[in-house]
């Protein structure tokens, strides 16, 4: 979290359980995992054979050249060279030193310039090459994402990706869709880089439907118009099955385009009638019997259209009643054409909360040791960006206490919140409230905050469900406090 700058970057709003996309990473992380090595084949980039061949080392342009500060002894090249060769070379007796001239093993001294490498720092940090492969991510922020914790599993794929790929992406562009198409983030160095990931790991709108063959046309009109992302592939992580025109998607991919999907759950959309008709005007549907089942109910339904009688309309309708029921037995599911476009398709199982969240002894150990830790750091030096963390830390504890069911590890999880608790009023003061319970003063806090520091505590804190309402108080009131020193020395 503090290598994207979660504790000094910190905005009014971060998503519900923002602390879950990190739990998640660190099980993506360790590659003995089921979930782990179910994605392997997306997580690592495809190593690009023959298309990036090392550069020849440059020729020194100055070996012949007179002048320079920089000499090196070198085996003569030609017959005409002799003249330069190494003075005391003429002592050794004639037989020897024509052989050597005829070998061309007699040494000389030549020019040699300095040279300077750049330094290689691919391996520390993301940063733009022509050369490198570029990514463009399609993200789905559909409303049904918030599902079993989809969209914390989808931003914990997608920074595990980027995170290891950094030094071999020269490009990456993202895209959200949901009902409509978001704007497209791009990242081209290191400071842009954790810009985009703050941005992705800070999404917290998730809006109606979703519409992914629009979010493709854009990608693939994206990378066909931006010289820049030529040869990009695409990434696409969504939970949703819907119906894509596999043809008209297909004829604006070139052979060079890749697609990668992840789709999270196992949402499988069955076709309406009116859906069936479009496939069968499409050519789409080879099933004959359910062909001829649809020609039944449309020659049944014109029949009923044109009867009178009473005995032969109930005897139509029982037999519309059947072909339906016959038709429905043979569902039809769409939402399989992304599958069809991918090189790599994985199919991901939703999330058990409890199984994924539920902390076991050794991660309850860790943790207390981490408040131990910070408590120790404080002791030495407090600053507002410790305060942040601790205030983290008693969200992210109270994230894993929902989902924990050992009443004895609940009970270590509740200590350690606690004891964040006290250490967060012993910096921060405690209210004064007069009777109506609004906080008029507070203790003296055992840190000075400036207005933007009071600000993200109160924002971190506030965020939390299991605040007291004098907590809260507290915190409006630093923050008002802040807010009107910072008028003072402006004035």
């Amino acid at each position: 979290m503090e290598e994207f700058g979660f504790f000094s970057h910190i905005y009014e709003k971060l998503p519900q359980d923002f602390t879950a996309v990190f739990e998640i990473a660190r099980i993506l992380e360790d590659e003995t995992n089921q979930l782990s090595q179910k994605l392997a084949q997306l997580m690592m980039l495809p190593t690009m054979q023959g298309q990036n061949p090392p550069l020849p080392e440059p020729e020194d342009q100055h070996r012949y050249q007179p002048a320079g500060d920089r000499y090196a002894a070198d085996l003569i090249t030609s017959y005409h060279d002799v003249s330069r060769v190494y003075s005391n070379q003429f002592l050794l007796p004639e037989e020897i030193f024509l052989e050597r001239l005829v070998l061309r093993e007699l040494w000389m001294p030549v020019v040699k310039s300095g040279v300077i490498l750049p330094v290689d720092d691919t391996a520390q940090g993301f940063s733009f090459d022509t050369r490198k492969q570029k990514v463009y991510v399609l993200f789905d922020t559909s409303r049904s994402m918030q599902l079993h914790h989809r969209i914390h599993l989808a931003k914990a794929i997608l920074y595990i990706f980027l995170k290891r790929n950094k030094s071999e992406l020269g490009h990456i562009s993202v895209r959200t869709f949901d009902d409509h198409v978001g704007e497209l983030h791009t990242a081209v160095d290191q400071a842009s880089y954790e810009a985009l990931m703050r941005f992705v790991l800070r999404i917290t709108h998730l809006g109606e439907g979703t519409v992914l063959q629009k979010a493709l046309l854009q990608a693939l009109h994206d990378i066909q118009e931006m010289e820049h992302l030529a040869g990009a592939e695409i990434l696409v992580i969504t939970d949703g099955a819907m119906q894509l025109d596999e043809e008209l998607i297909r004829s604006k991919m070139d052979e060079h385009i890749l697609i990668h999907s992840v789709k999270i759950g196992h949402v499988e959309a069955i076709a309406s009638e009116a859906q069936i008709a479009d496939m069968i005007a499409l050519g789409q549907i080879h099933d004959r019997t359910l062909l001829d089942l649809l020609a039944q109910k449309v020659d049944i339904e014109r029949q009923l259209r044109v009867t009178e009688g009473a005995v032969r309309r109930q005897s139509l309708e029982h037999m519309l009643a059947g072909v339906r029921t016959q038709i429905a037995q043979r569902k039809i599911p769409f939402g399989h054409v992304l599958e069809q476009l991918s090189s790599v398709f994985i199919n991901l199982d939703d999330l058990s909360e409890i199984e994924r969240f539920r902390a076991d002894p050794e991660t309850i150990a860790d943790l207390e040791a981490l408040a131990r830790a910070l408590e120790e750091e404080a002791k030495e030096f407090l600053t507002p960006e410790l305060t942040k963390k601790l205030a983290v830390l008693h969200d992210h504890i109270q994230f894993l206490e929902r989902f924990e069911s050992d009443e004895t590890l609940r009970a270590r999880l509740k200590a350690i919140d606690e004891h964040l608790r006290g250490l967060l009023g012993q910096f921060l003061g405690t209210p004064e409230t007069d009777a109506s319970g609004t906080p008029v003063t507070a203790h003296p806090a055992q840190l000075p905050m400036s207005e933007d520091d009071a600000r993200d505590l109160k924002f971190l804190l506030e965020a939390s469900l299991s605040i007291s309402q004098s907590w809260a108080f507290l915190i409006r009131w630093l923050w008002q406090r802040a807010k009107a020193a910072g008028r003072r020395i402006r004035l």
